[in-house]
């Protein structure tokens, strides 16, 4: 048989290189052996070069998966188990989730609601994180009306009541009966009470047939019924305006995206499909933006970060510290300042996702992880930094058919990317800019007029994006 020397080009070997092989060894042995297509020697040697094709094949992947440089993402996992490192698997989006629907209705944790962007793309999935029922205030009636005592209330007035809950206000009431007193007060009678989740009822009064209902007074309870009014017409005529939307009806629970990733990170009002939800609902927003989520950790950037923590002493360096605070979900990067605030003392700096600032419950985890490494006559402080919002003007040249508005989205997006990457404390260079802008498509020349030179930072600071403007 050919001797063939292993060697890493040669280690695996083709289907048909091994039936080559195989065909001239026979050949060689039996000159006169039959080596057509349709000969049966010949199709057993092909099943067998198939079968030696997969045996090369694990071989090989087994040589990589041997080593942290070369690893696929199963076996790299196994390594950075040996060291307690685990890719980071990304984090979810949280935010509130505020519910419109029946009175009463129930809204269990888990509900399912979504966003739909549009144009043949999925819908992004949430769910609610905590359940919450939506009041029953139910729908107030008129109140009875009365001349009082002398005071100060010339002309014709109305009423209307409302209802408060902890979420909004309901819809007025039917008007009152009109009623005209003369430098007297009127008396109010049978206020209707609330329905379940009611906290207070709101009088609302119009004067000469206006169709101006402006507030009086709350009645900070859902026991009295009477009410009597003396409040100047001045007064009334700066006071808020009666409802025209019911936000009584309605309830404010938190929510969390389904998936990992910063597709999830949606703005305001983004949110208002019920996919999974309560019949009694009928619409759901979100108040506030859905923060916080980030991409799983790439293959390569763990391989990376294991390889760090391998060749590291291990013996809580600032290296260390580093690997370990990257390590906790919703820290993108990690600064230590040995030494700091005294010595013997260190101060670890994280950022998160997109060089955002992190959460209570992250510095937290952080510091926890830290604390579990028992390091010796360490002191250790975990924090996050101070935000530095910096404003960058640059002037680009576009070339070919590109146009001003055409590249103006990247351009931000590159310079937004190259600020949310510096390090606490990192200074922000001019060329750092130049080089995240020059080289996109439709730029020829890029120039920087604002700053004007590189800007420091303190060891406390953080820059993060200001305006970015392209001229």
């Amino acid at each position: 048989m050919v001797e063939i020397p292993i060697t890493e080009t040669s280690f695996y070997r083709r289907q048909e290189d091994v039936l080559a092989e195989m065909l001239a060894n026979l050949v060689a042995a039996i000159p006169d052996a039959y080596t057509g297509e349709d000969g049966v020697t010949r199709i057993v040697f092909e099943i067998e070069a198939g079968q030696l094709e997969n045996l090369y094949l694990a071989h090989q992947l087994l040589l990589e998966d041997m080593f942290v440089t070369s690893a696929s993402l199963t076996a790299l996992t196994r390594h950075g188990e040996q060291y307690g490192l685990a890719p980071k698997t990304g984090t979810k989006s949280t935010g509130t989730l505020s519910f419109t629907g029946d009175g009463s209705t129930y809204i269990p944790i888990g509900t399912e609601v979504g966003y739909d962007p549009g144009g043949g793309l999925d819908v992004i999935y949430f769910d609610t994180t905590t359940d919450a029922t939506i009041g029953n205030p139910g729908s107030p009636s008129a109140p009875a009306v009365a001349l009082g005592a002398a005071g100060s209330l010339n002309g014709l007035y109305e009423y209307v009541v409302t209802y408060t809950t902890v979420s909004g206000e309901t819809l007025p009431s039917p008007v009152s009966a009109s009623i005209s007193p003369v430098n007297q007060q009127v008396a109010l009678s049978a206020i209707p009470l609330g329905g379940p989740g009611t906290l207070a009822r709101r009088i609302y009064r119009d004067k000469n047939g206006a169709g101006t209902y402006r507030r009086v007074t709350e009645i900070a309870n859902n026991t009295a019924t009477t009410y009597t009014d003396n409040v100047a017409d001045a007064t009334v005529a700066s006071g808020v305006l009666a409802p025209t939307v019911d936000t009584a009806h309605s309830v404010t629970v938190n929510g969390q995206s389904q998936e990992t990733g910063i597709e999830n990170n949606v703005g305001i009002g983004t949110i208002t499909v019920l996919t999974n939800a309560p019949s009694g609902l009928t619409a759901v927003t979100n108040p506030v933006a859905f923060t916080g989520a980030s991409e799983p950790e790439v293959t390569d950037d763990f391989r990376i970060r294991l390889l760090q923590f391998i060749r590291a002493p291990g013996t809580g360096s600032p290296q260390d510290l580093e690997a370990w605070a990257e390590n906790v979900e919703g820290v993108e990067s990690a600064t230590v300042f040995p030494n700091t605030p005294a010595a013997g003392e260190v101060t670890v700096r994280i950022s998160g996702p997109g060089g955002s600032i992190p959460s209570a419950t992250v510095i937290s985890n952080v510091n926890d992880a830290l604390v579990a490494q028992d390091l010796a006559n360490i002191t250790i402080h975990v924090s996050a930094f101070t935000a530095v919002p910096t404003n960058v003007t640059v002037d680009v040249t576009t070339s070919g058919t590109f146009t001003l508005t055409d590249v103006t989205p990247s351009v931000q997006a590159a310079v937004s990317g190259y600020i949310n990457n510096l390090a606490v404390g990192g200074t922000l260079y001019l060329a750092g800019i130049i080089d995240s802008v020059y080289g996109l498509p439709g730029i020829a020349d890029v120039v920087v007029t604002t700053p004007t030179t590189n800007q420091t930072t303190a060891a406390t600071d953080k820059r993060t994006p200001g305006t970015i403007s392209v001229t």
